[in-house]
């Protein structure tokens, strides 16, 4: 188990729709969530503060305005800005799913995981089976999750591969 993770605002969204937030809290203890990202979670969910105190895993964390942070911001949204400055000032790995986020989190040398990444985990880790991870993966599809179809049959294959 990776002990602590920032997350960025996507896979806490598509979690929480598929009622999966606590996934999260088997593979790891501490997941790290910027204020600005818990604003950007409670637009489309507004009793997500409730959730949230409920998984003793998830933390809300102020990030320090910085020059990199007000760099950041110029490129990125809010959500995705903070939870790289957090990570980077932190030196933790990142959850996030949106490309060029990804893309810059990258350049700082992060760690990083997303969506997908998170089932492969989670069925390496026992902690659901190969077939609900497939479901969460089409459910997720369904509910606007993008991945490109290389990366999606990438991760298809994967998990077909798990035992």
């Amino acid at each position: 188990m990776t002990a602590i993770i920032v997350s960025d605002t996507t896979s806490l969204i598509v979690l929480e729709k598929l009622h999966a937030l606590p996934l999260l809290c088997h593979l790891f203890s501490r997941v790290l969530i910027p204020e600005v990202v818990l604003v950007e979670l409670q637009v489309g969910s507004p009793h997500i503060h409730e959730l949230i105190k409920q998984l003793a895993c998830l933390e809300v964390v102020t990030v320090p305005v910085s020059r990199r942070l007000e760099s950041l911001l110029l490129l990125l949204d809010a959500g995705e800005a903070n939870a790289i400055e957090l990570a980077v000032s932190r030196h933790l790995p990142l959850i996030i799913d949106e490309r060029k986020g990804r893309q810059i989190a990258h350049q700082f040398g992060l760690k990083i995981t997303g969506f997908a990444g998170l089932l492969i985990q989670a069925v390496r880790h026992g902690v659901i089976n190969r077939d609900t991870a497939l479901e969460y993966l089409d459910q997720a599809m369904m509910n606007g999750l993008r991945l490109s179809d290389p990366l999606l049959r990438q991760v298809r294959e994967v998990l077909g591969k798990i035992s």
